[in-house]
C-alpha cells in the first residue's frame, strides 16, 4: 500500500465521492485512456472471479449501453498505489450529476420536470429489461440527474449492485435492495421482473412530487407491512397539484400486484404523455449464440496457452458486440484484454495506447523494456511523471522511416509475445485500425506468431480479428486500401500480379 494517488500506475485518484457499507467510489483520471473515470473499490479483497460479488456487477453492468445508463468500463484487482493489493475495483464512466433527491426538490418540483425524469428513467429501465436484467434498487441515491439551465438535465441510471436475471425468484421473507422502495413480489419470494423497478420507479415519483414517502412510519417492519397491504400511492391524497393523469400514472405504477402495473417500461412510457426523452432505436442484432460459444472455446483454449486467431462478423454492430463479450470474459476470469481501434485522425490507430498499457502491466524497469524491444526507434518514448509516454512518429533524424516503422513493429509483437507468456492476452482489432501502417504491420507480425510450433504452450494468445486487408507498405507496392489484395507495381510500369492479403486469408 503506497501513499501515492495513483492507483496501479494508471487512475490517479482526485477525490472521494461517497461511500456505503460495501465500498467507495472515487474521482480518477485514466492516464492510459486520457479521461475521466469514477473508480468503485470494494472493501472486500477477494480476487475477481466469476463468484465475486463485483465480477457479477460487471457481467451484468456491461451488457448495458445507453445513454441514460452510467457504462461500466473495467473490472481490476489493485497492484500498487493508495489501495490495499488485492482490492477489486470497477472503472465506471464519470458522470457529474446529483442523486435526484439532491438535484430536484422534494414537493416543489413541477409535473413537466417529474415526466422528463421518468421519461429518462424509463428509457434506461427498458434497455435493462431488454437485456433480461432487473436492477432491484431504484431510489434516488442510483439515479443520477446532470445540471441544466432549466429543469433537470441528463439522466443517467448507475449501481447494478443488486441487478438480477428477470424470471428469477427469491426466499420469502429475505429481499435485495432499499426498504421505501422495495416491491411486494420481491418480498413474497416470488419471481422479479420490470415491473418490480416500475413499482420503484412509482414510489420514487411519489416522493418527490409530495416530498414525502407514501407510509408514515420510520419502523422497517410498518414500511414492510405497508408494501405488502397498503394501498397504492396517490398523490392527490396529500393535496398535490399535479394533473389527475400524472396521479392516476404513479398509482398505476405502485399497484401490489404485478399484473395491474404497466406490462413493460415501453408501456409506462406511452403512459406517462407528456414531454419525454427522444427514444433510442433498438439495439442492433446480437452475436448468436454460435458465435458466442466459439469465443468462450477459443477464450478457454488461450487460457489453457495457446495461441490463435479468432475471426470476428463482418457486420460491425454485430463485431462491436461480440468484442464486448470478449471483454467482459476475459476481464471476469482475470485475463489481459486489449482493444485495438482506430484513431481521432485518419490513417491513425490507438496503439500507443495499447503499448503503453503493457509497459505499464510490468511494472518497474520500463527503461529497460523499452531498450529491449527496440521500443525507442520508430516509436520515441519520452518520460511524464515517471511514467513512459508515447510521442508522435518522427521523420528523418537520418533513420529510413520505413526501416523504423518495421523494427518499432517487431518490437510492439515482441513485447506482445513476451506479455502473453506472464499472464493470457486477448488482443481485439478493429477494422479500422488497418489504416495505421503501423498496426497492419504488427497485426501481420502476430500473424507469423500462429506457426510458431517452437513457443507453443509458453503463454496464451488469442487476437480477435476482422476481415481486413493487412497490406505492407513496402518500395514498389501500391496500395488499395478497400481490396483485400495488392497490386506489385513492376519497374517498367507495363504490369502488375496480385496477391491475397495474409491477414484476411488467415481470419476466414
Amino acid at each position: 500500500m503506497s501513499s501515492t494517488p495513483l492507483l496501479d500506475d494508471r487512475f490517479l485518484l482526485i477525490e472521494s465521492l461517497g461511500s456505503g457499507g460495501m465500498g467507495r467510489v472515487f474521482r480518477a483520471f485514466d492516464r492510459v485512456e486520457e479521461r475521466w473515470v469514477a473508480v468503485k473499490v470494494l472493501f472486500s479483497r477477494e480476487r475477481p472471479g466469476p463468484a465475486h460479488p463485483l465480477s457479477a456487477e460487471y457481467e451484468a453492468w456491461s451488457r448495458l449501453r445507453h445513454p441514460n445508463i452510467v457504462e461500466a468500463y473495467e473490472l481490476g484487482r489493485a497492484e500498487r498505489g493508495p489501495i490495499e493489493a488485492g482490492t477489486p475495483y470497477l472503472v465506471l464512466e464519470s458522470f457529474r450529476g446529483l442523486p435526484a433527491d439532491r438535484a430536484l426538490v422534494a414537493g416543489a418540483t413541477s409535473h413537466g420536470d417529474l415526466e422528463l425524469l421518468a421519461g429518462g428513467l424509463l428509457d434506461a429501465l427498458e434497455h435493462v429489461h431488454r437485456h433480461g436484467l432487473v436492477h432491484r434498487d431504484l431510489k434516488p441515491g442510483n439515479v443520477l440527474v446532470g445540471r441544466a439551465r432549466r429543469g433537470p438535465g441528463r439522466i443517467k441510471l448507475t449501481d447494478f449492485g443488486l441487478a438480477t436475471e428477470s424470471g428469477r425468484a427469491g426466499t420469502p421473507g429475505t429481499f435485495s435492495g432499499s426498504v421505501p422502495y422495495v416491491a411486494p413480489e420481491a418480498l413474497l419470494g416470488g419471481p422479479v421482473d420490470g415491473r418490480t423497478d416500475l413499482y420503484g420507479v412509482g414510489i420514487l415519483l411519489f416522493y418527490l412530487a409530495t416530498g414525502k414517502m407514501p407510509f408514515e412510519s420510520h419502523d422497517p417492519a410498518e414500511v414492510l407491512r405497508w408494501h405488502l397491504e397498503g394501498s397504492p400511492a396517490d398523490p392527490r391524497e396529500l393535496g398535490s397539484d399535479h394533473p389527475d393523469r400524472f396521479a392516476r400514472f404513479v398509482r398505476r405504477m405502485t399497484a401490489r400486484d404485478p399484473n395491474a402495473r404497466p406490462a413493460s417500461a415501453e408501456e409506462a412510457i406511452s403512459l406517462l404523455g407528456g414531454p419525454r426523452v427522444a427514444r433510442r432505436p433498438r439495439g442492433p442484432k446480437r452475436p448468436d449464440r454460435a458465435e458466442r460459444a466459439a469465443l468462450r472455446l477459443a477464450l478457454d483454449a488461450a487460457r489453457l496457452g495457446a495461441r490463435r486467431p479468432f475471426p470476428l462478423p463482418a457486420e460491425p454492430a454485430t463485431r462491436r458486440l461480440l468484442i464486448r463479450e470478449a471483454r467482459v470474459f476475459s476481464q471476469v476470469h482475470g485475463l489481459r484484454f486489449l482493444h485495438l481501434r482506430a484513431g481521432r485522425r485518419k490513417g491513425s490507430s490507438n496503439l500507443a495506447q495499447v503499448v503503453l498499457r503493457l509497459l505499464l502491466d510490468r511494472g518497474p524497469g520500463v527503461r529497460a523494456m523499452i531498450a529491449k524491444h527496440a521500443l525507442h526507434r520508430g516509436l520515441p518514448l519520452g518520460l511524464l511523471g515517471g511514467l513512459p509516454v508515447w510521442d508522435r512518429l518522427r521523420a528523418g533524424g537520418g533513420t529510413d522511416p520505413g526501416t523504423d516503422l518495421r523494427v518499432t513493429a517487431r518490437g510492439v509483437v515482441s513485447l506482445v509475445i513476451s506479455a502473453a507468456r506472464q499472464r493470457t492476452l486477448v488482443l481485439a482489432a478493429e477494422s479500422g485500425a488497418a489504416g495505421d501502417p503501423l498496426a497492419r504491420l504488427v497485426l501481420e507480425g502476430l500473424e507469423r506468431e500462429w506457426d510458431n510450433r517452437s513457443d507453443r504452450g509458453r503463454g496464451g494468445l488469442l487476437a480477435l480479428l476482422p476481415e481486413i486487408p493487412a497490406i505492407v507498405e513496402r518500395p514498389g507496392l501500391h496500395i488499395r486500401p478497400d481490396e483485400t489484395t495488392i497490386t506489385r507495381v513492376r519497374s517498367s510500369g507495363r504490369g502488375v500480379s496480385r496477391r491475397p492479403s495474409p491477414l484476411a486469408r488467415v481470419a476466414r
